[in-house]
């Protein structure tokens, strides 16, 4: 509790360790399935690449387990995700079709899908709705956002690339407060968008901000999480029944 108080702790980065040892845990587990989906079919079939990154992401996640925190699930905010779904869902495909009707690029035509079978599919949307899900939140909104956040309040002394290498060093706060500045907002939105293809950079700072107020308007990164994975599986849905296989 800070400072004693019964005021509320938002943090939800182990507080006994610096920001710099905490990276490795929140990391890993996206690097291994970035590492993994780098790997071409023609090591391994498409239907074993999506196995292994749900073996090698999944024993990471566990692996690290002990030092994740995701704070309460309620059946509240599982209504919240639930109900946030198609305003999530426009952030993401609107852009795409704004883009294209501007000539800028139009990704929305007929897709090749190849050959890949049923199994490629659903362990491919597994990947998603759960891997996904879990590991971007945890770095984007749990680490990025946390270690932003505290290297916002040493940005007047220390200046922009002062404050946030010094951060590395420093131990997470317990705070009073979501991690959520103009600062870390900015910071993690960017830092989402990068893991993207450039055509969906404005969906996903769109989609960002969207979920980013709902965490504001629940304080959950269950939240989070849900209509994340949420968003996934109705993504891949309709790519398989809609015919939309550039949205993958």
């Amino acid at each position: 509790m800070p400072n004693g108080s019964n005021a509320e702790c938002y943090q939800l980065l182990l507080k006994d360790r610096r920001f710099q040892d905490l990276l490795l845990p929140y990391i890993s587990p996206y690097l291994v399935y970035v590492v993994v989906s780098s790997i071409p079919t023609t090591v391994a079939t498409a239907e074993a690449l999506q196995a292994i990154k749900l073996l090698a992401t999944g024993a990471v996640l566990l692996w690290f387990s002990k030092q994740y925190r995701f704070g309460k699930l309620t059946p509240v905010h599982g209504m919240a995700a639930f109900a946030g779904l198609p305003v999530a869902l426009l952030c993401w495909i609107g852009p795409i079709y704004l883009l294209a009707e501007l000539g800028v690029g139009d990704v929305t035509g007929p897709v090749t899908t190849g050959t890949h079978s049923a199994l490629y599919f659903y362990l491919r949307l597994v990947n998603s709705v759960f891997l996904v899900a879990i590991f971007e939140e945890l770095f984007i909104r749990v680490y990025v956002m946390g270690w932003l956040f505290q290297a916002g309040t040493l940005k007047a002394k220390k200046g922009l690339v002062g404050s946030v290498l010094d951060t590395l060093e420093h131990h997470p706060k317990c705070l009073a407060m979501l991690p959520l500045s103009l600062f870390s907002v900015v910071g993690a939105a960017i830092v989402f968008m990068a893991g993207h293809q450039w055509h969906e950079y404005l969906s996903a700072v769109l989609y960002f901000l969207f979920t980013t107020w709902l965490y504001k308007k629940t304080g959950s990164l269950w939240v989070c999480i849900l209509i994340h994975g949420l968003t996934n599986l109705s993504i891949g849905l309709l790519v398989r029944y809609a015919g939309m296989g550039w949205l993958w």
